[in-house]
């Protein structure tokens, strides 16, 4: 067991029991949450050794942080005592800070060993000189089971250290890291080290013994075995490169390959960047070297596959199975934060051994820590622990799977999670396969880096047996009176008293939300105190004519369940746990007789499905085919072809009854289900059930829908939903049945539409007949619009057939008017714009009321005023309809128009109200001799509709398209604007300054002519 951190991280190891667990019940079975056991440093004799790495120093020791070990009685008390052991400090050969005691735990179980180890413990060579140097060797201890070291043994004691006095340096043992994964093998005949740092971190694996029991027994040599060869060092021996961690985790057993001998598995999480796990054997006799039988490959990069191992008989086939966690394993775009790999032994066969992965949430380090926890339901499984410390946002959780016949259940029996008791990386440490309470079943323990190992026990589990008998076993529902018939239950049960028993039926069916298709009448109980025996009796009652699903048989199960018992207090004052039932439930199913089937009493069916389209006329049961182009159906939308009709054909030729067969139509938002038609007068008619928006409909077919049988029917669809934007239509149509019949192959229906839009634009003039005469009058004499001439509206209408259509299509009322005649005089003043529905905004506006100064009248106003003037003058005015010379005024005939556009909100009722003024003057001075004037304005309807081109360049032209111009000479000028700065800058520091002649410092050079000895003799003379 190993932690790496934390303040006081803990391992351990059970004295008596090795285990460990969590305290959150997410899938609950039999280990007991409601009375964890809390454990954390301070007193007491006991059972449970705590490992804690980042424990204080003892007292004669001169570091401060070095590790330790703790023993916890198996009670209710929080309380754990530092067993004193490694409590001295020789600081001239040998540093304990930071050792790390404790970092692994291991027991022999009741009567044995115990070993520990400190893996960064280091040993140092002239400490307090210049040549000072030390090499984290790593150390270990083992214990007697007093937890004492006996000194007549040669097994006790801290000498475990098989790296001190090797050669040193990283490439060899200078960082040998001894102890960081340690075990007993299954028979405690050895001791296994592995040593993660030796010859440059490949790793080794030593498997050693001392036990003078031996020599007595004959056997004088038994090792030590060792990666590498112990005889001749040589790294080259190592089978895995350099930097790979071999003996980070250990685990050993028999049964695991061919030779059934002994097989030391050991993790290298870091081999080939992956992983991997290796399979370790004794070589012969008289070799001290242990070799490689095989390898298994980490399956994906920086996975640190083998970063914990388990050996478990999973399966119960006395082969023992590999269980590789592999806590940095990772997918990508999948939540997969660790995996754990489950290798079922195939008999000692690993060539093409496929593992089974196990995997965990994101970021959960699943696979941190993997245990054998023993068989902790007692069903001659073996089960296995898992920890994922940093799920649940760090607090951590345990998985416990079940070992079967198969190898293992893959859906978690439990969910432990340190959440509850607001622990931090619950699960870092696994522990296991150990009864501590003495009910037969092994308990759990999890350790943490909260300074906290929570400890669990396993309820005992009850299996009842129990039998269930149905009677009669099939059902004929063709004979009528089978209502009436009784179908009984008998149930029997072997188990102990205070026993609730519940039976139910047809319990997939009520989870779903359907009916039932059986009731409970009655039920009666017998006891017998003999065997302890059960046996209830439940009257069945079918609802025969309701049943539809004839092809799925009845589930009849049995549930029991304990009730709640008075808990007692053991001698130890831990409460009594009570017992827990086994999960399996005895069940029976209720078949129906089926006609039509095989031999074998399975219906093979043979559905087929073809169809056409129709329109159906209005409020007729006519139907005409659509016209066909380009092989696709085109639906011609009018207001008097409203209705789509879908003809269906469904055949069950050459296949057996199709039990609950029905056709279901899926339907576009812009269809809805309407109703069914038969083809032609049948005995059965098809019915169709839509939901509530009709957007698809389910139409039973029969049940069964007999062999060879041929059915057509159509499906009215309504097109109420439909726009003047839809172009197109998709139905997908899909047989089922509960016979068997795989791959029933869906049918898209696909077709064209083309909506006939029934669009009409009417217009009227009020009033059609009107006069002129009086006096010619200016335009700036004019101050009211009375003043002008008669009133004439017009009135345009837009209006739809067939108004339920919906569009976004849009539209322009584009009215000529009539503004000026050939010699620039008005005609019509147009003088308002008016609409009825939503607003509308013509244009251009400038041509409505030009002449701002006239102001407006009101219509009555103005009818008052015009008869008025008649009757008092009595003057007979010039009648348009007067017979005579007649004239017609058009915009092709030579006078002024103008275009009123007028853009249509809705294309349903909408009214355009044109209110005008006949310009008297004009008419008197230019039309006086015409009798008839007929003036024409015409409108007409423009829609609008347009398509959109994306236009881009492509990436040649995009990077050669060139820099704009402006943007070359703001860069240039910038640059030359920094380049002034800089010289400028330079000059004020100097840079550019040379010293003058008279300041620049110099030094003088005189050169000494010295006389020869002749010149000296001669000036002596």
């Amino acid at each position: 067991m190993l932690l790496l951190e934390g303040s006081s991280a803990l391992s351990f190891a059970l004295l008596f029991c090795l285990s460990c667990l969590d305290s959150t019940v997410v899938l609950a079975f039999n280990l007991d949450t409601s009375h964890v056991i809390r454990k954390i440093m301070s007193t007491t004799l006991g059972l449970l050794l705590i490992g804690a790495p980042r424990a204080r120093a003892l007292g004669k020791q001169t570091a401060n942080i070095t590790g330790g070990l703790y023993k916890c009685e198996m009670s209710l008390s929080t309380d754990c005592e530092r067993i004193e052991f490694d409590n001295e400090e020789d600081i001239r050969t040998e540093n304990k800070e930071n050792q790390w005691m404790g970092v692994t735990v291991q027991s022999q179980g009741p009567g044995g060993k115990i070993v520990t180890c400190a893996h960064r413990y280091q040993r140092c060579l002239f400490v307090k000189t210049p040549q000072e140097s030390c090499d984290i060797t790593g150390r270990c201890y083992i214990l007697s089971q007093d937890l004492t070291i006996d000194s007549s043994s040669d097994e006790d004691g801290g000498n475990w250290n098989f790296c001190e006095g090797r050669s040193r340096g990283h490439e060899m043992f200078g960082s040998c890291q001894q102890g960081l994964a340690a075990t007993f093998t299954k028979d405690y005949h050895y001791v296994v080290f592995g040593a993660p740092g030796a010859y440059n971190w490949k790793g080794i694996v030593r498997v050693e013994q001392k036990n003078n029991t031996l020599l007595e027994m004959g056997v004088y040599d038994d090792g030590p075995y060792e990666v590498g060869d112990e005889n001749v060092l040589n790294p080259e021996l190592v089978p895995v490169p350099a930097n790979s961690y071999l003996g980070f985790s250990l685990d050993s057993g028999y049964s695991i390959t061919r030779s059934r001998g002994l097989t030391v598995v050991a993790g290298a999480p870091r081999a080939n960047h992956s992983g991997a796990v290796l399979l370790l054997k004794k070589e012969s006799e008289g070799s001290a070297k242990l070799s490689m039988e095989h390898i298994l490959h980490g399956p994906g990069l920086a996975s640190s596959f083998g970063y914990d191992v388990a050996v478990v008989d999973l399966n119960g086939d006395r082969w023992q199975d590999i269980v590789v966690g592999a806590p940095q394993f990772y997918m990508k775009d999948r939540d997969i934060g660790g995996a754990v790999y489950i290798y079922i032994n195939r008999g000692g066969r690993w060539d093409k051994n496929t593992p089974i992965r196990l995997n965990g949430t994101k970021d959960s380090m699943f696979g941190l820590a993997v245990k054998n926890i023993g068989d902790i339901n007692l069903d001659s499984y073996e089960d296995i622990a898992i920890g994922a410390p940093y799920d649940d946002s760090g607090a951590g959780k345990v998985y416990i799977y079940h070992g079967s016949s198969q190898g293992i259940n893959t859906t978690p029996a439990q969910i432990l999670s340190g959440k509850e008791h607001n622990l931090q990386l619950f699960g870092y440490s696994l522990a296991g396969n150990m009864d501590l309470d003495s009910n037969s079943y092994p308990d759990l323990a999890v350790g943490s880096l909260s300074d906290t190992v929570l400890i669990y026990r396993a309820r005992p589990i009850i299996s009842i047996r129990r039998d269930v008998k149905i009677s009669p076993q099939e059902i004929d529902l063709t004979i009528k009176t089978c209502g009436n018939s009784n179908w009984w239950v008998f149930s029997k049960y072997y188990i102990l008293k205070d026993l609730v028993v519940k039976t139910s039926a047809d319990g997939d069916r009520r989870k779903q939300g359907l009916p039932s298709r059986v009731v409970f009448l009655n039920k009666s109980l017998t006891e017998t105190d003999y065997h302890i025996k059960i046996i209830t009796m439940t009257d069945l009652n079918f609802k025969q004519d309701s049943i539809k699903d004839k092809m799925r048989s009845i589930p009849i199960e049995v549930s029991t369940n304990i009730l709640g018992t008075k808990r007692v207090r053991t001698k130890n004052g831990l409460p009594q746990l009570t017992p827990i039932l086994d999960a399996s439930q005895p069940s029976k199913d209720v078949n129906f007789v089926k006609e039509g089937c095989g031999s074998d009493q399975t219906c093979r069916s043979n559905l087929k499905m073809d169809y056409k389209l129709y329109y159906k006329e209005n409020n007729l049961d006519i139907y005409k085919p659509l016209l066909i182009k380009n092989n696709v159906p085109v639906f011609y939308l009018n207001y008097e072809r409203r209705n789509l009709a879908l003809q269906v054909t469904v055949n069950n030729m050459n296949g057996d009854d199709a039990y609950e067969a029905k056709l279901v139509g899926t339907f576009p938002d812009i269809l809805s289900y309407s109703g069914v038609r038969s083809h032609q007068k049948v005995e059965k008619v098809t019915v169709c059930i839509a939901n509530q928006n009709g957007s698809q409909a389910e139409c039973e077919l029969g049940n069964p829908f007999k062999r060879d049988s041929q059915t057509t029917f159509y499906i009215i669809l309504s097109t109420a939903g439909m726009t003047l934007d839809t172009t197109e239509i998709d139905i997908d149509l899909q047989l089922q049945t509960t016979s068997v019949q795989e791959n029933i192959i869906p049918l898209k229906v696909k077709a064209q539409v083309i909506i006939e839009l029934p669009l009409t634009v009417s217009g009227e003039a009020s009033p059609n007949q009107v006069s002129f005469g009086g006096v010619v009058k200016g335009e700036s004499a004019m101050k009211t619009e009375d003043e002008i001439g008669s009133l004439i509206t017009y009135t345009f209408r837009v209006g739809l057939f067939q108004p339920s259509l919906k569009s976004s299509v849009k539209a322009s009322l584009k009215i000529q008017w009539p503004k000026y005649n050939k010699d620039g005089k008005w005609l019509l003043y147009l003088v308002k714009i008016k609409t009825t529905g939503p607003e509308i905004h013509c244009s251009p506006e400038s041509e409505i009321n030009p002449l701002k100064h006239i102001q407006e009248s009101p219509v009555s106003r103005t009818k008052r005023e015009i008869e008025r003037k008649e009757s008092k003058t009595g003057v007979k005015m010039s009648s348009l309809s007067e017979t005579g010379r007649q004239k017609t005024l058009t915009c092709e005939s030579g006078i002024t128009c103008v275009e009123l556009s007028c853009p249509l909100q809705d294309l349903n009722d909408t009214t355009v109200e044109l209110r005008a003024r006949l310009w008297n003057s004009t008419f008197i001075e230019d039309y006086a001799s015409v009798s008839t004037l007929h003036i024409f304005v015409k409108a007409s309807l423009a829609l609008h509709t347009q398509v959109k081109v994306t236009v881009s360049p492509e990436s040649a032209v995009a990077q050669h398209g060139g820099v704009p111009w402006w943007i070359i000479l703001i860069a240039v000028l910038a640059g030359i604007l920094i380049l002034a700065l800089l010289v400028f800058l330079l000059w004020k520091c100097g840079f550019f300054k040379r010293p003058s002649k008279d300041d620049a410092p110099y030094h003088k050079a005189e050169i000494h002519v010295q006389p020869s000895d002749k010149d000296k003799h001669s000036a002596e003379a």
